[in-house]
């Protein structure tokens, strides 16, 4: 993954993904968008053929978009630890019943 800051104000930023597309990008702007402060968050990938995607974020003052940012994937990382104990737990019990 690469990242570049395109654009920094105030109370907003937008930042291009290299190497990511909308699975990453839809999970970020789902959880910026359920973060308290957070007025906007969004992203677009340019062309399909193009290796980016751009993430806008704005935020009301509360925390710079960057603070949000960093929340929304830790609650991402979060997330996903979660569903793979969860997804791990149902396997060993599929795999128990086949034995």
């Amino acid at each position: 993954m690469r990242l570049r800051i395109l654009s920094r104000e105030d109370n907003s930023l937008e930042i291009a993904f290299g190497g990511e597309g909308h699975t990453l990008l839809n999970l970020l702007q789902n959880l910026l968008l359920k973060q308290k402060g957070v007025k906007m968050a969004g992203y677009s990938k340019p062309h399909p053929l193009m290796d980016r995607s751009i993430l806008f974020v704005n935020t009301d003052g509360d925390k710079p978009p960057e603070v949000a940012l960093i929340e929304a994937a830790e609650e991402g990382k979060r997330l996903l630890k979660e569903f793979l104990e969860e997804f791990e737990k149902a396997a060993r019990q599929v795999r128990r019943q086949d034995a």
